[in-house]
């Protein structure tokens, strides 16, 4: 039992850390949603969103008043995170969502359900893409190439936490011991959201800067 414990344990803060605040309750002191993300989206006619690391869904219930009612909102994140974040904006009047739910095995993630969505989906559907979720190379770089066959010409591909790192946050060696086991010190000082943007999107000449460090827009 022990040993399941810390397997779900090191798969809920290896894919949960865009809030890291979430991880130590008595510290959050509001609910706050990525203002600049919905500062941003409510400037567009995007309809098709998807977010990917929800945690209590802040940010997801200013999507869903944002869409209000019309297009879909999807949400990736664990099974019972997604039941109860979708719950609370259908109690909010919102019914236009769907979830995609993952276990907590530890090489489970929301891209196994990114596939079951392109396998339904042959051409693009999204126009907004929210992603928040692990902040690893080795989740969020694979997860960045699906939703680029998701995502439509013209849509938007937002990250959070540019400069994040291991070191020093919830997933840090000295808080999470067992960080150092899955990585190694380069892995753990790297900025890996800032890895995943600056060597997949920047480079590709079918995406143009529209939020320094943050959020790009597919434009061919």
């Amino acid at each position: 039992m022990a040993f399941l414990k810390n397997v779900r344990g090191i798969a809920d803060r290896l894919r949960f850390i865009g809030d890291e605040r979430g991880y130590y309750p008595r510290r959050l002191a509001v609910s706050n949603h990525n203002h600049q993300t919905i500062e941003f989206i409510q400037k567009t006619q995007c309809r098709f969103i998807a977010e990917f690391g929800i945690y209590k869904g802040y940010t997801s219930i200013e999507f869903a008043r944002f869409l209000n009612g019309r297009g879909e909102l999807h949400l990736f994140d664990y099974e019972d995170r997604v039941n109860d974040v979708s719950k609370a904006i259908r109690s909010a009047g919102f019914n236009n969502i769907k979830t995609f739910g993952s276990s907590y095995k530890l090489l489970d993630s929301y891209n196994w359900c990114l596939a079951e969505v392109l396998n339904q989906h042959p051409d693009p559907i999204y126009d907004y893409v929210f992603l928040d979720g692990a902040h690893t190379w080795a989740v969020d770089a694979l997860t960045t190439l699906l939703v680029d066959k998701l995502l439509v010409v013209g849509g938007y591909l937002d990250f959070d936490d540019y400069d994040w790192t291991l070191k020093g946050s919830s997933l840090d060696p000295k808080l999470f011991p067992l960080t150092r086991k899955l990585y190694t010190d380069r892995q753990i000082a790297a900025q890996q959201v800032k890895m995943i943007i600056d060597l997949l999107v920047r480079r590709d000449v079918r995406y143009r800067e529209v939020v320094p460090n943050k959020i790009f827009q597919k434009i061919a």
